[in-house]
């Protein structure tokens, strides 16, 4: 049996400094966007709504459109690589300016230039990202390795997400006004300037290690067709399956985070408190994903997300119960909820189940594309998170910088903690959809691998024989 391409260990290892590096620059906006712009820009629940909708329709076109371009890349580098390496700067320099607004209390001109600048950064986390997520499916053959490097990409993400949520709201906070109580404008912004330099040498890092060992084999670069692209995703079923379950299941996660923020300051009355609740959850998801490589292969992948993400529900639901006096029941919730975040290296590794599944059914290979999904769920959970919560949250009664009424600490629970559990209910009932096994896809890449040796063997026999025509 022909040997299978791997990964080298130290590539596994750096691939997970990409979704560390992430986390710096685009959880950071996640998270503290959309109380940015609603208690410092001043900009009204609706104007938030309709900025984050507007980006994520364009990127319902965007990220399908970067996937199709990166798949026909051809470089010395590979096909991913570069736009990873060459993106990253302005990745941080775009992520900064979504906290700068000139027009702050000019409700007009403030829309426009939030929108400008959260669109611009969402176009470049696209450029940046897509390719990283493709990056995954070809550095190794190897079923087992892949669950690896995305295990280890879990684990970069946890880890990010810590540093992230448990040191920001305290930088905010140095970096305002002495004596401020809360974050002001220029607290927030040096943050991000700080998480930006932070992140792109880790960017850099993952494009010089990530060797790409699976490349297309006789197949011609394609010009861009939106309309083949849009094609080639709608035909793979199994890619249609897991893109619902990675809606549903980021929305519920990124999504919350969005509007955690509020949760923490108005229901439990802390700012101080955003780091413990925000980061207890990325603490339990690095703890976890030690494990997911033993279960996986035991379990299988489908059913380590399918209860993985029922049990996350559950800590949801604990915290949703719980009073808000009550911090042993809401910290007991947010551990449960922690401990079993381990469902995003199962999602990505059916990504690639189903990236294999359609080259063995089409003979053509979008890891791309396919990638693009996981990316557009990513953007789809924040923006949803945070316009429709802040919507849900206004029209329970809640106001900016005011203390809030018993209707409005009812609606920041039920979008913080209830809807995110139902969410992830449905997200783990929907992967009964997916009904190919891991041996299944250990059978299709074995296929695979015998009809790229056999192209490589006509391939060569052609060339011989060309040569000696022209002998």
């Amino acid at each position: 049996m022909e040997k299978k391409k791997r990964a080298s260990r130290l590539g596994m290892v750096c691939y997970g400094l990409g979704d560390l590096a992430s986390q710096f620059v685009w959880t950071y906006v996640g998270s503290y966007l959309t109380i940015y712009y609603t208690d410092i820009v001043g900009l009204a629940p609706l104007a938030v709504t309709v900025i984050m909708m507007l980006a994520r329709v364009w990127d319902a076109v965007n990220d399908p459109m970067m996937g199709a371009i990166a798949e026909r890349t051809r470089s010395k580098f590979g096909r991913f690589r570069p736009y990873i390496a060459f993106g990253a700067p302005f990745l941080a320099i775009f992520s900064v300016l979504t906290f700068v607004n000139p027009f702050s209390g000019h409700s007009t001109a403030g829309v426009i230039w939030a929108a400008a600048m959260y669109i611009i950064a969402g176009m470049i986390y696209t450029l940046v990202n897509i390719p990283y997520g493709a990056l995954a499916g070809v550095m190794t053959e190897d079923a087992n390795q892949r669950n690896v490097i995305n295990t280890f990409r879990n684990i970069g993400m946890n880890l990010g997400m810590v540093i992230v949520n448990g040191l920001s709201a305290g930088l905010a906070l140095k970096f305002s006004a002495p004596g401020a109580q809360v974050a002001d404008g220029h607290g927030y912004m040096m943050v991000a300037v700080v998480y930006g330099i932070i992140a792109v040498p880790m960017f850099v890092i993952v494009a010089l290690t990530g060797k790409e060992v699976i490349q297309p084999v006789n197949e011609e670069v394609r010009g861009f067709s939106f309309k083949e692209t849009i094609s080639n995703l709608v035909k793979n079923k199994y890619l249609m399956i897991i893109t619902l379950i990675m809606v549903l299941q980021m929305t519920a996660f990124m999504g919350r985070i969005a509007v955690t923020a509020f949760y923490v300051i108005y229901c439990l009355g802390s700012f101080t408190m955003i780091g413990l609740i925000m980061t207890i959850p990325s603490i339990g998801g690095i703890v976890g994903s030690f494990f997911v490589p033993f279960f996986a292969k035991r379990f299988g992948k489908r059913n380590v997300l399918m209860v993985g993400m029922a049990i996350q529900a559950i800590g949801l639901f604990i915290m949703y119960l719980a009073p808000f006096d009550n911090i042993n029941m809401v910290l007991a919730g947010d551990i449960i909820f922690g401990l079993f975040n381990i469902g995003f290296p199962m999602s990505l590794s059916m990504v690639s189940d189903s990236v294999d599944y359609m080259e063995l059914k089409s003979g053509v290979r979008t890891d791309g594309t396919a990638y693009a999904t996981y990316g557009l769920a990513t953007k789809i959970g924040n923006a949803v998170g945070g316009a429709f919560g802040i919507m849900i949250m206004s029209a329970f009664g809640y106001v900016a910088n005011a203390e809030q009424t018993a209707g409005a600490l009812r609606g920041i629970n039920i979008t913080v903690n209830l809807i995110p559990a139902i969410l992830f209910l449905v997200s783990a009932a929907a992967c009964l959809l997916w009904d190919m096994t891991d041996a299944d896809a250990d059978e299709i890449r074995r296929k695979l691998a015998n009809r790229h040796k056999s192209d490589s063997e006509s391939e060569r026999k052609a060339v011989e024989v060309a040569e000696v025509a022209e002998a």
